[in-house]
């Protein structure tokens, strides 16, 4: 019996860990055989699917541009030129070049080791299953809905995530787009800004990708029985910073009319900062602003390696780039350093062509600088608690199997007071500057599902809880998303967590019908209130939880940047605090000058 019971705690803990396991690594794909009724002709060329286990029809690994390869690595993309003959289209291309997560689902390759191709700008698209001779027709036309995958810009990939189910119980289109990741998407060069014409120019290469996306399926998607006016953007993280990012881009104005924001944010990095930054003034560890590895700093490590003869700004050092490998661009890191912020690149860069050159906040204050449609922004209530848990400072981690948090009341507190200055930042800043600008469709969400189970002593609910990311499954109706998440989801949770789910679909996609959450899909619902002009007491927030949990509701939580030091003081947990100040640098050093906004922490001010 006790060999039994042992062998089981080591299944349970195999399932639950994201480890460097050599069953990581998915070695073949099953056979897909297309399916007549997905023959459909677009302007690019004839394109045929497959069905899908939910009888969606799905085109996986649609070409929108040409391969960004040789020459055209960091330029715009390029319009993909037209093929004759019926391409298949039944399998997720290669993902873009990264370093591969120890979370991602798809198991390409082993957790630190580099996957992906530069040739990646494919799109997939799932549809109910119409019929070749039913496809609808003008106002009949079914509402699209495009899926930016989130992984920090520099990792992640389409095959992650299934909307099948959003797909199929919701009668919309989804379609799930690829962009070029980290340096490859992101860039500030003084050759490429100097030495190239239009788009061409830009530093944001990743958000040009998406662009010309949206642009191909704006163009083709009424084959398919979309509707190319009434296309709305919806990502997480990430892809949730993205959305306010095209939102505030005059390139993607009228490419879409609704945005959905999941966990965004609206960071920009200026190019001077990007290229170069003077450490003696500015080392790595002060300000969250100058906390990543410049243009400069890359190109002389590539030298140093002796990858390249060239300095940052001597001539002939953006061939030299171009001549390199993927994975020689790349070998300045090893399977460590990627996941570390102090040493990646920029991404979101204020280049003056895809972006503003200084603010994205500045561009949404301002009705004529963004793109004037309904918004969703949201946020999780525990976003940190996801990073929070693999802290080596706050949780005694045992290779990858037993978490144990080492102070639970600081665990709790710190977690909290990140998530709330993710909050600040993703919802109550850009909320309050889209309608300083005089537009009010607004919306807003906090996520608090946090009913995941106590496993061998550790309660993930509190270790987790509404941590980032979990709210993905519960929009896509999509609960199978690899071991990592296996053991969150029991089949006590189920019948709260499907209701639930439900509703968020039912929200997401009558926004994405109709420019609001409310209507006729979601009439048993609690009504989603509009993001109200300031004041106090006035609901503003949808929280989505479980009934149980008494959610879905509206609540008046506000959370200004100028209001975050005055929210933890009426915490009644501050006063256990010993030095405030060490504390809030910590947990609000992303913020925007908060200090002077609450006029704290500076000058000897507490």
């Amino acid at each position: 019996m006790k060999k039994i019971k042992t062998t089981l705690i080591i299944l349970i803990i195999f399932l639950l860990t994201g480890c460097e396991t050599i069953d990581s690594v998915r070695f073949e794909k099953p056979i897909k055989q297309p399916s007549p009724e997905t023959f459909r002709i677009t302007d690019s060329g004839p394109v045929i699917g497959i069905e899908g286990k939910e009888n969606v029809h799905m085109w996986l690994g649609v070409p929108f541009a040409e391969p960004p390869l040789d020459s055209l690595r960091w330029k715009a993309p390029r319009q993909k030129a037209l093929w004759e003959d019926v391409k298949k289209v039944i399998d997720f291309s290669q993902p873009c070049v990264q370093f591969q997560s120890s979370i991602t689902g798809d198991g390409l390759a082993k957790p630190g080791e580099i996957t992906g191709s530069e040739d990646c700008l494919y799109l997939n698209i799932y549809a109910p299953p119409l019929r070749i001779n039913s496809i609808p027709q003008d106002e009949k036309r079914l509402p699209v809905m495009v899926w930016i995958h989130g992984g920090g810009n520099t990792s992640g990939m389409t095959s992650e995530y299934s909307p099948e189910v959003l797909v199929k119980s919701q009668n919309v289109i989804v379609v799930s787009i690829a962009y070029r990741l980290g340096l490859f998407g992101w860039l500030s060069h003084p050759e490429i800004r100097n030495n190239s014409e239009g788009l061409d120019r830009s530093a944001n290469f990743g958000l040009l990708d998406q662009i010309q996306a949206l642009e191909w399926i704006k163009q083709n998607i009424k084959y398919f029985g979309g509707n190319p006016n009434n296309i709305t953007i919806f990502g997480e993280s990430a892809g949730g910073q993205n959305v306010i990012a095209l939102y505030v881009s005059p390139l993607a104005k009228g490419l879409f009319q609704r945005a959905i924001s999941q966990s965004g944010g609206i960071g920009l990095t200026n190019i001077n900062d990007a290229e170069r930054i003077d450490r003696n003034i500015y080392p790595l560890g002060s300000n969250y602003k100058y906390r990543h590895k410049t243009t400069e700093e890359w190109v002389s490590s590539l030298r140093q390696l002796g990858l390249i003869n060239t300095y940052l700004y001597e001539t002939n050092n953006l061939k030299d780039l171009r001549s390199l490998t993927a994975e020689e661009l790349l070998k300045i890191w090893d399977k460590k350093q990627f996941l570390d912020e102090d040493r990646q690149m920029p991404r979101i860069i204020g280049d003056g062509i895809v972006l503003p050159t200084d603010s994205i906040l500045d561009s949404l204050k301002d009705i004529n600088k963004h793109a004037n449609v309904p918004i969703i922004l949201g946020v999780n209530k525990d976003e940190n608690k996801t990073f929070n848990l693999f802290d080596e400072e706050m949780v005694t981690n045992i290779l990858n199997l037993t978490f144990i948090v080492k102070d639970p009341f600081y665990y709790d507190l710190k977690s909290d007071y990140q998530s709330l200055a993710w909050r600040s930042n993703a919802v109550d800043a850009p909320a309050d500057a889209i309608l300083d600008s005089g537009y009010d469709q607004v919306y807003t969400y906090r996520f608090d599902w946090d009913e995941e189970p106590k496993i061998i002593g550790m309660d993930f609910s509190f270790m987790l809880g509404a941590g980032h990311g979990m709210e993905i499954p519960f929009v896509m109706g999509d609960f199978e998303m690899g071991r990592e998440t296996r053991f969150l989801f029991t089949k006590k949770n189920e019948e709260q967590r499907l209701i639930l789910s439900e509703a968020m679909m039912n929200y997401w996609t009558q926004f994405a019908r109709s420019g609001s959450p409310n209507g006729e899909i979601a009439e048993n619902l609690p009504f989603w209130k509009k993001w109200p002009v300031g004041g106090k007491n006035q609901d503003r927030i949808m929280i989505l939880d479980t009934k149980k949990s008494n959610g879905p509701r509206m609540s008046n939580g506000y959370a200004p940047k100028d209001k975050l030091v005055l929210i933890f003081d009426s915490d009644p947990r501050s006063s256990k605090v010993n030095d405030k100040c060490l504390f809030l640098n910590d947990v609000y050093s992303w913020v925007d000058n908060w200090k002077e906004l609450n006029n704290s922490c500076k000058d000897g001010i507490r």
